[in-house]
């Protein structure tokens, strides 16, 4: 099954959502331009609509406009929708969240991020505690947000189902410090897991000097590069075959041969086809 995929890497304006919708509307409209252009998923990088800068996160709280604001983008464009992320509203609780919109703009659920960095003082917010597999158009996918990357077990649960994945992701917004690590560590999980890996950063200055890396990577079930960007702005789209995925574990059993299977994370599962319109 081949499907198109449109990933932007894109800067953001801090604590500032109004600027960072426009700014995304006036991108997409600019690359829509080109008729040639036609992707059936749309990626975008964590917290994009506010910036990395933790210490404004518990400001910067969207109670559902970011929801709204995908729907419409969604059903414009025919496309599914992975949204980055979000500081989002769970109960008495605010999480790191990358709400999934289909191509009708229904909400089709969320990934909470599970490993929070810290040292940035992500820690204000919850972690979350699952795991999720997206089913959207007949291609499975596998959640993750910037720090998740850093835990192979994450993605081995992704393979630990009856039906494993055909994509894992990361959405994030990646320092340039550490830029050679993104890539290095995203086609090793592709190697590992046998899919294709899609890692999706922020670009630009975040504050002071600090900047995020953009440095986005795509690589299929073997580990090949497929498609990458620089420091700049910018945007990837690509194909991808899961039956290309199907061959690789089909030639390479290293999946099946794999001893340890318990992960000790319980996985959820999201479908489209379940969404009513």
């Amino acid at each position: 099954m081949k499907k198109n995929i449109l990933a932007l890497q894109i800067p953001s304006v801090i604590a500032d959502s109004k600027s960072n919708f426009s700014n995304l509307e006036m991108y997409l409209a600019d690359i829509f331009s080109d008729k040639n252009i036609c992707p059936d998923f749309l990626f975008l990088p964590e917290v994009w609509s506010v910036g990395w800068y933790p210490k404004c996160f518990c400001d910067c709280v969207d109670d559902g406009f970011i929801l709204d604001f995908l729907s419409d983008i969604a059903k414009k464009y025919n496309m599914n929708i992975f949204g980055g992320s979000y500081i989002r509203r769970d109960g008495t609780l605010l999480k790191n969240s990358m709400p999934v919109i289909s191509n009708n703009g229904s909400l089709v659920g969320f990934y909470d991020k599970i490993h929070l960095y810290t040292p940035d003082g992500e820690g204000v917010l919850s972690s979350g505690v699952n795991p999720c597999i997206f089913e959207l158009d007949g291609v499975r996918f596998g959640a993750s947000i910037c720090y998740d990357i850093r835990f192979p077990e994450l993605f081995r649960s992704y393979i630990n189902v009856s039906n494993p994945i055909d994509v894992a992701f990361n959405l994030s917004a990646w320092p340039m410090t550490r830029a050679a690590q993104y890539s290095q560590m995203a086609a090793s999980r592709a190697i590992e897991n046998q899919c294709y890996f899609i890692a999706l950063s922020q670009c630009g200055e975040i504050k002071d000097g600090v900047y995020n890396a953009g440095c986005s990577c795509v690589y299929d079930s073997m580990g090949n590069l497929i498609s990458s960007l620089d420091s700049k702005k910018g945007f990837m789209y690509f194909s991808i075959d899961t039956n290309n995925v199907s061959k690789t574990r089909e030639d390479y059993p290293n999946l099946i041969n794999r001893k340890v299977c318990n992960f000790g994370f319980d996985v959820i599962e999201f479908s489209s086809e379940e969404i009513k319109c």
